[in-house]
């Protein structure tokens, strides 16, 4: 799938959220955090909190290579300050309307929400842009409903708003959501717009973990923890700080038919009229130095059975 560049401006919401904290009548929302990271709170500070929604909880701590910089597990009334929510037209997308009220924290979850409505379909969209960094690791605890109408889109966007580049590591358009896609889009040396793409099957309409490190030239994607597909090159792979952008859109059946492909059915049972994608937790992670010294120096050795993504596309 061809990803678009993002023009939606991103707002803060902060009215929504203030009415989100008001309905929220039997619980507390946590304001004292000295360390800077939204991790877990205790179970009288959450805001309707049930048993965990992705059976695996945030993880908690630096892994080899790497140190954890940011966590979030959504245990609380309102999308916090280190997420904005979009509003608008994703670029290059008439099909899909991004508005505030389709992005919800409940229960332990955020959940980008879609529904059809007389106008048109409307979704939920957020990003982490105050937590960007040059190099980094994500990982995402997510599920999405079955819907051939609504894309999912887990991705790194440039902090200076300008496409490309452009990291996506888990993206869906599978209405079974059996396959779930990655894409790094670049500039070549002649100025054109290039792109490589990846695909790994799955159930992605369970719980998995989805995520990337990069670093300089090297891209590797990560599914429960493995490394699925690799991009190798100078070239290809983004130097610039980026920030997290997690994304539901409308328009998939839209895109089908463009593309020549076997087109939506009116009478699918893959097209309600409500979609959610949850999002259980992220985990961010910056690299140290001896983890940029591997990946610059090229002493990582090729993931076993790992999808290699090229120029050639």
């Amino acid at each position: 799938m061809t990803r678009r560049p993002l023009r939606a401006r991103r707002t803060a919401r902060a009215v929504a959220a203030a009415l989100a904290a008001a309905a929220c009548t039997s619980c507390t929302i946590p304001t004292n955090n000295p360390t800077g990271r939204l991790g877990a709170a205790p179970a009288s500070d959450v805001c309707g909190e049930s048993a965990i929604p992705g059976e695996i909880p945030v993880p908690v701590g630096d892994l080899p290579g790497w140190t954890q910089i940011f966590t979030d597990d959504f245990d609380r009334c309102e999308l916090g300050g280190k997420w904005s929510s979009y509003s608008g037209q994703p670029g290059g997308n008439p099909n899909s309307w991004w508005d505030g009220s389709m992005v919800e924290v409940a229960d332990g979850a955020l959940t980008l929400k879609s529904e059809r409505t007389a106008d048109g379909w409307i979704t939920g969209g957020v990003s982490n842009y105050p937590v960007t960094q040059q190099y980094g690791r994500w990982e995402i605890r997510l599920r999405a409903d079955r819907s051939d109408d609504i894309s999912y889109h887990m991705l790194l966007w440039p902090q200076r708003e300008k496409w490309p580049p452009e990291i996506d590591f888990a993206e869906s358009a599978s209405g079974e959501r059996t396959q779930m896609d990655a894409f790094v889009h670049w500039v070549d040396a002649s100025g054109e717009n290039r792109k490589s793409h990846g695909f790994v099957s799955g159930d992605f309409s369970e719980w998995h973990t989805v995520g990337v490190e990069w670093g300089p030239g090297i891209i590797r994607y990560l599914l429960d923890g493995a490394v699925w597909a690799e991009v190798r090159s100078d070239v290809m792979v983004p130097d610039q700080p980026m920030w997290l952008g997690l994304q539901a859109e409308a328009g998939a059946c839209e895109r089908r038919a463009d593309w020549g492909i076997t087109p939506c059915s009116e009478t699918s049972p893959l097209r309600p009229d409500s979609v959610d994608v949850e999002i259980d937790w992220v985990a961010v992670y910056a690299p140290e130095k001896s983890q940029l010294d591997a990946m610059s120096n090229g002493t990582i050795a090729p993931a076993p059975n790992a999808v290699q993504m090229t120029e050639a596309g």
